[in-house]
């Protein structure tokens, strides 16, 4: 059956000659296609490009790459709009269950009963809201529509239960910070979590983006309502440059900047390029690496 892998994870195998600065502890599949039907104007997928960001994605047999999936923590597939791609994915799954105990599905609202099934294959549920407002889910002419999405994120969280269920959001398509901050609040009020994404500018359709210093408030952000904390009592503005008046009481600030998504997840790289500015760490090795600029940041946005 052939899949798409990205070329971190093919490079990590072997199979694939590649330098890697950080290796992915995620295994990343995609569905094949020449074209997703889904269109989102920020994804490659729809222009019939074979990148995903800044990740390219090399077309692979998945029964030569299954034996070495053992490698990794994750096993993640990313799923495309086309024709028989729910069968297909199944298909996919019931493959990498063989191999994996611990594997994730990043997908669009579907049928509960097909949920209900899913959570035999997968311990995780990624869900590409993407947009953080309903007025950028239509500039980014995201399939379905936002009621669906939230109705669809909420059936996810019943079926795979709190916590197992991580919405992807994109930081830099024209919202505010409050924008992005009131979804993340919204989400993690219905027992999902949020993994953050920023905006890499790598199709016809151009959006904003983020600064690093609005990204790394949102990220702290985050943190706060992962380890259960609102973070608005700790706000002192939120535009121009958002700022703490003083640092929220998470854990350990350098960890708010490493890359958020399921158990094993780091995506090296997805949203900027090794020469900089890293957005999402994927490994703390690089932030101690970067400490001094990293602290720096944080401090700026009174996160430390």
């Amino acid at each position: 059956m052939r899949v798409r892998a990205s070329i971190g994870t093919l490079a990590a195998v072997g199979i694939l000659d590649a330098r890697l600065d950080d290796a992915p502890t995620t295994a990343y599949l995609l569905q094949d296609c020449e074209r997703c039907l889904a269109r989102c104007a920020f994804c490659g997928l729809s222009y019939g490009m074979d990148r995903i960001a800044r990740v390219t994605w090399p077309r692979t047999e998945l029964e030569v790459l299954l034996p070495e999936l053992r490698r990794f923590q994750r096993v993640c597939l990313q799923t495309v709009l086309k024709r028989g791609w729910v069968e297909e994915a199944t298909r996919i799954l019931e493959a990498v269950h063989s191999v994996s105990r611990h594997v994730s599905i990043a997908l669009t609202p579907v049928p509960k009963s097909y949920l209900r099934n899913l959570a035999e294959l997968c311990d995780f549920v990624g869900v590409g809201l993407d947009a953080p407002s309903p007025a950028s889910f239509r500039r980014c002419g995201k399939p379905f529509t936002w009621s669906t999405y939230m109705k669809f994120i909420e059936s996810c969280a019943e079926v795979f239960g709190k916590g197992a269920v991580y919405v992807h959001i994109i930081a830099g398509l024209g919202d505010s910070v409050a924008d992005v901050l009131r979804v993340m609040k919204r989400l993690y009020s219905m027992g999902c979590r949020v993994a953050l994404f920023s905006y890499v500018a790598t199709t016809p359709a151009r959006f904003p983006g983020i600064d690093v210093l609005s990204y790394r408030f949102l990220q702290v952000a985050r943190q706060c309502l992962e380890e259960g904390i609102d973070p608005e009592p700790y706000v002192e503005r939120l535009e121009p440059t958002p700022r703490f008046r003083r640092a929220p009481p998470i854990s350990n600030p350098l960890m708010a900047v490493l890359t958020s998504g399921c158990p094993g997840c780091n995506r090296p790289f997805y949203n900027e390029s090794p020469r900089g500015p890293i957005m999402n760490f994927p490994s703390l090795r690089m932030v101690e690496r970067l400490r001094e600029s990293v602290e720096r940041e944080l401090e700026l946005v009174g996160a430390l």
